[in-house]
């Protein structure tokens, strides 16, 4: 790592902390952005958080008279999630549960995900993008995001009998094929919806600015934190990563910014970005996408083989890969947007890397909850199994010999 590139993630480091001090302080006199549930179950601290950052158009100015929240675990790897009942006398337009979602009280994971910008690119999602998405996302009542915090304000879709949620752990089992195939043509009509956008419209909706691979202060981030994170990845794991799967680890890394322009070339959609089975849910007879904290621009069948390699065990899509693969290709074609079978098969095992190295960087950095760790073993295995499957290093041998 050149030592530009070590001043640099110096500087982004020592600013998010700072940051956090910012914040603390700030909490002193009261003007911070609240992230406690303690403090935001207040109802007169909810109600001007909603009011004052509406994304929606209320009736009426909001006056809670109670909040009250729910006894329902939070099942987050990142974010306090509180299930809150609310009485608002009035017409304001609110229903009478909301899900509110929150910061971790982590100082680490507050650093970590300010960082990468995790809730800031969400926030922005849910107040400006999300109605452009042809598929359900949560209805957003307010959101907003400050220093290093956030707070969204949701419906709540437990209230919702035509909704099923999943959660991370049920990726240990995984879906049906069937079910499989419903969150594939999801995937399909998200990536028709904004296909081949110039980088103009890109940036009117979505700014690059929160790419986590292109934007000018996440893009060496991104290949630091895949170096640092395997040795204590392969530490808290042993034997999980074969040597032949740790050296095209490591020559991805020093090869970034060719895969870079390879893995973000050519006509683009907008990806979920973290588009495993626990961020869907049914809504019906169609699928939802919920966790928008990864949303970026990029090749569709990014999201699929993430999906995919993340959430069926391995064994199961080692049988009907090639056939799922193929059957995104027919819904693309479908929904408009008719895209290449072979050279989708080939992006397909060039993109497997993006399942493994986002594994690979959550349990070697430690920066989520402890919680999550037999799932993200288990999806790690998953991984590691999908690079030897799809031939990753011979993958990349041949990329790299034809540049």
């Amino acid at each position: 790592m050149s030592v530009i590139e070590n001043g640099k993630i110096g500087l982004v480091a020592a600013r998010e902390w700072g940051r956090l001090g910012v914040d603390a302080l700030a909490d002193l006199v009261g003007t911070s952005l609240p992230y406690k549930p303690g403090a935001v179950l207040r109802p007169r601290v909810l109600a001007r958080l909603i009011n004052e950052h509406a994304t929606t158009d209320l009736h009426a100015p909001l006056y809670l008279a109670a909040a009250t929240p729910r006894d329902i675990p939070s099942i987050s790897s990142n974010c306090q999630t509180l299930v809150v009942d609310i009485e608002h006398p009035g017409d304001s337009g609110l229903p009478d549960s909301v899900f509110v979602k929150l910061p971790m009280q982590s100082i680490l994971t507050r650093w970590f995900l300010s960082v990468i910008s995790s809730w800031r690119l969400e926030t922005h999602f849910f107040a400006r993008v999300a109605d452009s998405v042809p598929l359900r996302t949560p209805i957003t009542y307010a959101a907003h995001a400050r220093g290093t915090r956030f707070f969204l304000v949701q419906e709540n879709l437990r209230d919702d009998p035509s909704v099923t949620l999943f959660t991370n752990p049920e990726m240990m089992v995984g879906p049906s094929v069937e079910l499989a195939r419903r969150c594939l043509d999801a995937f399909a009509r998200l990536h028709a919806a904004h296909y081949d956008m110039s980088r103009v419209e890109q940036q009117r909706l979505l700014p690059l600015d929160y790419h986590p691979f292109l934007s000018p202060r996440l893009g060496s981030i991104s290949k630091t934190l895949n170096r640092v994170a395997l040795a204590p990845c392969m530490k808290k794991l042993p034997g999980v990563i074969p040597a032949e799967i740790e050296r095209a680890y490591l020559d991805t890394i020093d090869n970034w910014e060719g895969l870079l322009d390879y893995w973000f070339s050519g006509p683009l959609s907008l990806l979920h970005g973290d588009s495993h089975l626990g961020n869907f849910f049914v809504s019906g007879e169609q699928m939802g996408m919920l966790d928008w904290q990864a949303a970026h621009w990029g090749r569709g069948i990014r999201d699929v083989q993430y999906f995919l390699i993340m959430s069926l065990p391995r064994d199961l899509l080692a049988l009907h890969e090639r056939e799922l693969v193929d059957y995104y290709v027919e819904r693309r074609a479908v929904h408009g947007t008719a895209i290449d079978p072979e050279q989708t098969w080939q992006d397909y095992r060039g993109l497997s890397y993006h399942a493994m190295m986002t594994m690979v960087v959550s349990i070697g950095l430690g920066a989520l909850n402890e919680e999550q760790d037999a799932v993200m073993a288990e999806i790690l295995g998953r991984s590691v199994a999908a690079s030897q499957r799809l031939d990753y290093p011979g993958w990349l041998a041949d990329f790299l010999a034809a540049r």
